[in-house]
């Protein structure tokens, strides 16, 4: 059976969890207070498995990045699975630096389902367990592929409100 499995759309609070608790609308999206909604995504979703993928196979380009930013390079952050028994929720980290092989970060946002970690937390992860990373050049986002398959499955007018109200363009 696969466990379900959400996604925080929110730029640099971008967030997986394995596990059904939380409070879900019709659509499968989890409301918090004070937090950003996270929305259902299955387990096994292609796309989903297909990004995180993508994000792997093209983290030395992200390291690359950044070790030596341009001047229109910011927001560096990596996405990583946190495990807390059968829980396992993707947050972001950031800023985060790559040292030893491996990259450090601080956890981003409060967890939903896991309580090994919370907001603040320092937190390491190696390139090939990431599930994503992500920066802005000039204004455009470069990576975020989770967050694309996200933005990409959301209704035109949702779509459009997160066009408008996060820091970056996505192509």
């Amino acid at each position: 059976m696969n466990a379900c499995r959400f996604f925080m759309l929110t730029w640099m609070a971008v967030s997986t969890l394995a596990g059904c608790s939380g409070d879900r609308d019709s659509g499968g999206t989890v409301k918090r207070p004070g937090q950003p909604p996270v929305t259902h995504v299955e387990d096994d979703d292609p796309k989903m498995l297909a990004a995180i993928d993508q994000a792997r196979a093209t983290a030395d380009e992200f390291i690359r990045a950044l070790n030596g930013p341009r001047t229109s390079q910011s927001d560096f952050s990596v996405k990583l699975p946190i495990k807390d028994g059968e829980e396992v929720e993707h947050m972001w980290i950031t800023p985060v630096r790559h040292l030893n092989g491996r990259f450090v970060g601080t956890i981003n946002n409060e967890p939903v389902s896991v309580r090994t970690v919370k907001m603040g937390d320092e937190v390491q992860v190696a390139k090939d367990e990431i599930s994503d990373w992500m920066y802005i050049d000039d204004g455009k986002l470069v990576g975020g592929f989770t967050l694309r398959v996200l933005r990409d499955n959301l209704p035109e007018n949702e779509r459009r409100e997160f066009d408008r109200t996060v820091p970056f363009t996505v192509d």
